[in-house]
């Protein structure tokens, strides 16, 4: 095994080559190889391309070009070191128990390393070992074809779409876990504010003790006052012995229908009423204040309750829906087509339409961005000067049907200039992603990269559109799908022909991007 021959790649097959690239090498050394051996995509970064889709095309290439078979030759010959030394440590026993046991063999990775280090064997005394793992195949599901390669069966087709699928339920798991934590925080606000509220109605009971005392005390401040104004009858006159009686009578009355008062609703009708009356209004209020405390206290706690009972209703929906997670599907318009929204950032496309000493056709632009899908909405963001007139380029934009968002340039005191609708931007496309299937950015704007990556967990696709000079890298990597700006997309204008003098000049005012 000190070097692999070409003869391993025809051992192996297109399923068997195919197999051991997909075990033996992760994401970042197979974009690696794809790289090495020319394999390019245009207009798309081959990173940007699934994992099964390079490995096919790889394989694929490997059938036709000879560099292509050398570098992939070069890179199981890196792979074959470790793994060889560790296969020749093995005894022949365990080799042939593993090489004939279809559950070690189906695990992640074995059967790759084994076709590999087998198919590198043969010539060596292995080749009745080579014989056998190509039989192992037909147990995993590989199903070989009669030019001796072999196709991916369903079963390795499924495991993928599973694992997608279980990513898909962790981050549905993550989302319901985060709204389970909000519902518990506002479940303790909930019981905090009913705290509260049930410490207001003890202050309200002790007011109410408070009253009861101060009316007791009233009480035997009147009965002091009666022991200490009762004088016995002298030398007065008559008059004034009647008025001390009656006024004696009519006290010993009151003090008895205070001390009554407390077990009593009703008062006699013997007691002269204007002179309980601000006792009345006293009781009166301070039974209303009691009632409309506790109306409200009821109400406030039935509130506490019904909203209590709803979070436990979110809680056990939350539950059951993380138990049964259910596919969730974006809704798109009646007829099935999707629905696309596009956003120009017009000042950082004209720097980039500049250096290609043009201006940008935004007629082009939006057939490029739809490509016969339905244009929900298309907005443009305009940065305007006082020193130039942008009428005419904004009334050739509204006739495309464009929504122009216009800001005034500002000149600060020191000389600077600020405006940019970079925040606008972000959050007119958060606003509208919930309404949209494809959301498409026409910009190079690297501060955009976060912004794409929200949206992309919205839900929508994102496209973005840009020339390649101005376009950042982490934004080209962040989207599903880049398109870049060339030529085809621009307007060039046209030398004026030299005119014999006295004849009139045409000119044609050409508003394709800011003047």
């Amino acid at each position: 095994m000190s070097a692999l021959q070409p003869e391993i790649l025809e051992r192996l097959g297109t399923d068997g080559l195919h197999r051991v690239l997909d075990d033996l090498l992760d994401k970042n050394r197979l974009v690696r190889l794809v790289t090495a051996s020319g394999l390019k995509y245009d207009g798309m970064r081959v990173r940007s391309q699934t994992r099964s889709k390079l490995l096919t095309d790889l394989v694929a290439r490997s059938e036709k070009d000879e560099a292509t078979r050398r570098t992939i030759l070069r890179t199981l010959q890196k792979e074959l070191r470790p793994l060889a030394r560790q296969w020749k440590a093995v005894a022949d026993e365990e080799k042939a128990r593993r090489l004939s046991n279809p559950t070690f063999l189906g695990s992640r990775g074995n059967l790759g390393k084994h076709l590999l280090l087998v198919a590198a064997s043969e010539g060596e005394g292995d080749s009745a070992s080579f014989e056998m793992l190509l039989a192992r195949k037909h147990l995993l599901g590989l199903a070989r074809n009669g030019n001796g390669a072999a196709e991916p069966t369903r079963p390795h087709r499924e495991e993928q779409r599973l694992n997608k699928r279980i990513e898909q339920l962790e981050k549905k798991l993550k989302h319901l876990e985060g709204q389970l934590s909000k519902s518990r925080e506002n479940e303790r606000v909930l019981k905090r504010d009913l705290i509260q509220r049930k410490g207001e109605l003890a202050e309200a009971r002790m007011a109410g003790e408070r009253q009861r005392r101060e009316l007791e005390r009233s009480r035997a401040e009147g009965q002091k006052s009666r022991a200490g104004r009762a004088t016995p009858p002298g030398d007065g006159s008559s008059q004034v012995a009647k008025t001390l009686r009656r006024l004696s009578n009519e006290q010993k009355k009151l003090t008895e229908s205070i001390v009554a008062l407390p077990s009593r609703r009703t008062v006699s009708a013997r007691l002269d009423a204007s002179a309980l009356g601000p006792v009345h209004e006293a009781i009166d209020q301070l039974r209303k204040e009691l009632g409309s405390i506790r109306r409200d206290h009821g109400k406030q706690e039935r509130a506490h309750l019904a909203k209590m009972e709803n979070l436990d209703t979110q809680l056990v929906t939350a539950l059951e829906s993380v138990r049964k997670p259910r596919a969730s599907k974006r809704s798109k318009s009646r007829d099935g087509t999707p629905r696309v929204g596009v956003f120009i950032d017009v000042q950082n496309v004209y720097y980039g339409a500049r250096q290609l000493k043009g201006k940008l056709d935004f007629h082009a632009l939006l057939e490029a961005a739809t490509e016969k899908r339905r244009l929900i909405e298309a907005t443009a963001y305009v940065v305007e000067s006082k020193e130039i007139d942008q009428s005419g380029f904004i009334k050739l934009l509204e006739q495309r049907a464009i929504e122009v968002r216009r800001k005034t340039l500002q000149v600060r005191a020191d000389g600077s200039t600020k405006g940019d609708w970079d925040m606008e931007l972000a959050l007119d496309i958060l606003a509208a992603a919930p309404r949209l299937d494809v959301v498409v950015l026409v910009s190079g704007d690297g501060d955009f990269t976060s912004l794409v990556k929200r949206v992309k967990g919205m839900g929508p696709r994102v496209e973005v559109i840009g020339f390649p000079r101005t376009t950042a890298k982490a934004l080209l990597e962040a989207a599903d799908l880049y398109r870049p700006l060339d030529r085809k997309f621009m307007i060039y204008q046209r030398k004026p022909k030299v005119t014999p003098k006295g004849s009139k000049k045409s000119s044609k005012k050409d508003s394709a991007g800011p003047t």
